[in-house]
């Protein structure tokens, strides 16, 4: 019997082969629907890339207190004051979302500024802290950009490839095999009326 790429040309086959076109088109349908919602996901995050900048110029106006209160204030009540707050404790949580690896941090234990005695020590703490928490904010948006555009690169390559090669390729598996089918029928039809022609 005829064959392609080690397929026999059978109504067997060709049942297979139609199964499997499906299966993958239903694949397809799914990894198109994901790339979708990743792309919207993306999309969502990205308006908020303009914290960045927001964030490093509330930095620099921190530090500009910072070196204002350190020229006043002095080295030695800078030094004082960290030794009476506790360092802070933080967690860190990893999640899949539709595949996708994101990672968010807990504060279990946000340090104690609170208890600084210098009261201009104390401003110029919180607003490191402040700033900090709002850097951290960005550098987690920016990593669930990072990972959802790595996947969505991903994505759109696989449901490209199965749309330009492998779903052609199946279907011009399942033609050959239709019209090696109808070419053996054809051929054993004209073989029995030549039999059953000579006999009678």
């Amino acid at each position: 019997m005829s064959s392609i790429m080690g397929v026999s040309a059978s109504r067997g086959a060709l049942l297979e082969a139609r199964k499997q076109l499906q299966f993958i088109k239903k694949s397809t349908e799914i990894l198109e629907m994901k790339r979708d919602k990743v792309a919207s996901e993306l999309n969502k995050y990205l308006g908020q890339l303009g914290k960045r900048e927001e964030a490093e110029k509330k930095i620099m106006e921190t530090y500009t207190k910072f070196v204002k209160a350190l020229v006043n204030v002095g080295h030695e009540e800078f030094t004082s004051a960290s030794m009476v707050v506790s360092k802070m404790k933080t967690r860190l949580h990893r999640h899949l979302v539709m595949g996708i690896e994101e990672y968010d941090v807990e504060i279990v234990e946000p340090p104690s500024v609170e208890s600084i005695p210098n009261l201009v020590v104390k401003e110029v703490a919180n607003e490191f802290y402040k700033v900090f928490m709002e850097m951290l904010e960005v550098a987690i948006i920016e990593n669930k950009i990072e990972a959802l555009a790595y996947d969505l690169m991903n994505t759109a390559r696989k449901v490209n490839a199965l749309q330009k090669i492998i779903i052609p390729s199946y279907q011009d598996l399942i033609r050959y095999i239709e019209e090696r089918i109808m070419e053996e029928e054809l051929s054993e039809f004209v073989r029995t009326k030549f039999i059953v022609d000579k006999k009678g």
